[in-house]
């Protein structure tokens, strides 16, 4: 039994995982570029699938390896050593840069210095004013709220503003820029980000500004083969069509599991909170098949001249850069940041 995207069984609770342990095969293999995402819980989930009782029970497991290793304070080097002597014999790793022969990938840094706009100050500053308050008060719940409303008046303003135009929204000015370039080249382009609302914004102002009747692929997205506008279709459709092209894609519904090598740029319009899930977004393009150079692209809010505060986008980019150090390192959670920037910004 051959288990691709494996780290779909990775909860231990799922039913998808139990499904997969029921079945009776003599020999078994899963398939993952992502064997721990979010904790070692991921790893010892795998494990017993592969080679039950191979790292003993989930207890067992959490008490030996897991929290002595996932303690930031007192990470046991050597516990983590004898974890990887017990896995390294049923484990085969092959980096992509190992076995397949791609065209380079680029991040473009150019697009890490927008300047927020006065619109966007005026909000941030409100919106900060107030999330500070409520860390006082210890709404930790609030702060959530907070943090979101940050995340959207940088992808663009008239969440908070109904009366806020393009002129407002620098980030959407560099997007049509960069898209204008890409036409140029007569190349494709995958834009993700996982809300619905910046989605439907960005598939009318591309209509408007480029003609294009963008293609949106996200958890709603019709996945019944009677349909006919499966996923795939799609996505089959965009890559067949000619020329310069955009599309639109969730990061969560689908960071995997699909083949996008017509498109060699790709457009990070909103972060994810866990670096492992943006890296798998990306690779949607760059994979086995791609004939380009890959552009990637995450672009970022900033206030330079804002001493006192630096923007939500800035923060995410530092956090998630640091995460993605470790990402050679497959014992090592690539966790959400989620708390982390709650604590810089608290």
């Amino acid at each position: 039994m051959v288990c691709d995207e494996a780290q779909k069984i990775k909860v231990p609770t799922s039913m998808v995982t139990k499904a997969a342990k029921a079945q009776k095969a003599d020999f078994k293999i899963a398939c993952t570029g992502t064997p721990v995402e979010n904790s070692l819980t991921d790893l010892w989930c795998l494990f017993d699938f592969i080679q039950e009782n191979l790292l003993g029970s989930l207890n067992e497991f959490g008490k030996k390896y897991r929290r002595p290793i996932e303690d930031a304070e007192v990470s046991d080097e050597k516990v983590l050593n004898e974890l990887r002597a017990l896995i390294d014999p049923q484990v085969l790793r092959r980096m992509k840069n190992e076995v397949a022969d791609l065209p380079p990938k680029t991040e473009v840094n150019s697009c890490k210095k927008i300047h927020i706009s006065n619109l966007q100050r005026k909000l941030y500053a409100d919106v900060a004013q107030h999330f500070h308050k409520l860390s006082v008060e210890g709404n930790r719940g609030a702060m959530l709220s907070s943090l979101h409303k940050l995340r959207m008046i940088c992808a663009h303003p008239l969440a908070e503003d109904p009366m806020a135009t393009l002129k407002d929204s620098p980030k959407v000015d560099w997007l049509f820029n960069t898209l204008q370039m890409i036409q140029q080249r007569n190349e494709k382009a995958i834009i993700f980000t996982e809300f619905r609302e910046i989605q439907v914004f960005l598939k009318r102002v591309l209509m408007e500004r480029f003609g294009l009747n963008v293609t949106t692929v996200n958890g709603d997205t019709n996945t019944s083969s009677k349909s006919g506008l499966t996923r795939q279709n799609l996505i089959d459709k965009f890559q067949e069509k000619p020329g310069f092209n955009v599309i639109l894609l969730s990061t969560t519904a689908v960071g995997f599991g699909v083949n996008i090598q017509a498109a060699n740029h790709v457009i990070h319009y909103t972060r994810s909170w866990n670096p492992a899930k943006e890296d798998q977004a990306t690779d949607r393009a760059y994979r086995i098949g791609q004939q380009k150079e890959v552009y990637v692209y995450y672009p970022t809010i900033s206030a330079p001249d804002w001493e006192e505060l630096e923007t939500f986008e800035v923060k995410l980019d530092r956090l998630l850069g640091s995460k993605r150090v470790l990402a050679t390192d497959m014992l090592q959670p690539k966790t959400d940041v989620s708390k982390e920037l709650m604590q810089l910004i608290d």
